[in-house]
């Protein structure tokens, strides 16, 4: 096992922002990596991001636009796009489908998509007051004790707050939750959670958002990489 695992932030399609990123590790893509979802969208190199990802073998959990790529994109069974027009014009669904140029490439991704789990837990990476590592989307919050609950509102519940929550942080005793999903200036890190999402693909804004960059968190190290979207370079 290595000793660091590096959990990245939301990417949106952002390639050349991801490699530069890695080949910051000492590792660089030999790396223990995490991915917290939002691989696609937006951004141009959607198909590039997740390629990568498949063909590493890294983890990675689902995002929100992931779970609105399997919704509203076209699949095997369903090519009409006639109800998915505020993904493809308001989430950045467009450039995605214009990522990919072979459609038996895009079909692998899109199973690959359908794989991916709500969150990740790593027992063997710890903090030094031992909480260990869950990767999520969004925050976790208050809803961790429903993770295994049969119950369907329970089970409505969970899945939505993993997946969309905003400022909903909460205390979870045993666990270090590491999330993306609500863009901050910079990484927020507590003693329970950091939040690591710092809008890579987004124009820089001095009064909102003046710094956009990649993130990855070096766990339990604690350790911030970050990285400026080069996708223009």
């Amino acid at each position: 096992m290595q000793n660091q695992i590096y959990i990245i932030s939301d990417l949106h399609g952002c390639f050349k922002s991801l490699k530069a990123l890695i080949n910051q590790f000492p590792n660089k893509e030999n790396s223990k990596i995490v991915f917290v979802g939002d691989l696609i969208d937006r951004g141009a190199s959607s198909c590039e991001v997740v390629k990568f990802i498949m063909d590493n073998n890294y983890d990675c959990v689902l995002g929100n636009h992931e779970e609105m790529f399997l919704e509203f994109a076209p699949s095997k069974e369903n090519e009409d796009l006639s109800n998915s027009k505020h993904w493809l014009f308001n989430c950045g669904g467009e450039e995605t489908l214009k990522s990919y140029t072979c459609k038996n490439e895009y079909y692998k991704q899109y199973d690959f998509i359908k794989t991916l789990p709500l969150y990740l837990e790593y027992k063997d990476y710890k903090t030094t007051d031992n909480r260990y590592l869950v990767v999520s989307h969004s925050a976790i919050g208050k809803v961790w004790d429903k993770r295994d609950s049969k119950d369907k509102d329970d089970i409505e519940e969970f899945e939505s707050h993993l997946l969309y929550s905003r400022y909903k942080n909460s205390n979870n005793k045993e666990i270090f939750n590491v999330f993306g999903h609500t863009i901050f200036s910079a990484p927020v890190i507590n003693e329970y959670s950091c939040a690591i999402d710092l809008g890579c693909y987004h124009e820089k804004d001095e009064s909102k958002l003046p710094n956009p960059r990649l993130c990855a968190l070096e766990f339990p190290s604690m350790n911030i990489y970050t990285q400026e979207n080069i996708e223009g370079v």
